[in-house]
């Protein structure tokens, strides 16, 4: 869908959410079609060229960004431990830097982050327990995505359902997010593709 394409390229030097919100509506549909997700940062091709060995760096996520580019180069953000989750360029202050490696030919560098809340991992790709993925249910749709984003599941692999009357996609905002898969305490997975049913009012059996 339209909603989705260059969506990575859209948002890294805007600190946006918009961008991610309309990847979401984009998966909408009232009988469960999946939309396949693209590979969360690709904005700086960021297998191709050489490039540098990671080296340690430090401090706010969003000053980064921003630094780089005032230096008119090209970043992109990864997972800094080997959960590979997405890190949203919307939730930017919610980051710190742990390492960067420069990418020459392409006047670009990739940024791995991890959560503020987090430490640093000794190296790029350790490992780390997975994260339990948040409760949604009972939720606005837009917080409830929100919350999934932040958790590191990439905007293009939620999809939603609606279920009962249609809603219009400035509508589904406000909808209350009524079923959630997977469950909430599901170990976070990049693999996985959360789905939301939402609803103008959800009704318990």
């Amino acid at each position: 869908m339209g909603f989705q394409k260059d969506f990575e390229g859209r948002i890294r030097g805007l600190l946006a959410s918009g961008a991610a919100s309309l990847a979401i509506l984009a998966g909408i549909t009232g009988c469960g079609s999946d939309t396949a997700g693209d590979e969360h940062s690709n904005p700086v091709a960021a297998h191709a060229g050489s490039e540098s060995a990671a080296t340690p760096a430090k401090g706010p996520l969003d000053v980064a960004m921003q630094e780089k580019a005032d230096q008119k180069k090209g970043f992109s953000l990864r997972d800094a431990t080997g959960l590979n989750r997405y890190v949203s360029p919307a939730h930017a202050e919610e980051f710190k830097v742990c390492f960067e490696k420069e990418k020459p030919k392409l006047s670009a560098v990739i940024l791995f982050a991890v959560r503020d809340s987090e430490a640093c991992p000794e190296k790029v790709g350790a490992e780390r327990k997975a994260d339990a993925t948040p409760n949604v249910v009972g939720v606005r749709l837009r917080a409830a995505s929100d919350r999934l984003v932040l958790a590191g599941y990439t905007p293009q692999r939620i999809h939603v359902d609606i279920t009962g009357e249609p809603l219009s996609k400035e509508r589904s905002w406000s909808s209350t997010v009524c079923e959630q898969s997977p469950a909430a305490g599901t170990p976070f997975s990049a693999d996985l593709e959360p789905r939301l049913v939402i609803s103008a009012s959800c009704h318990k059996d």
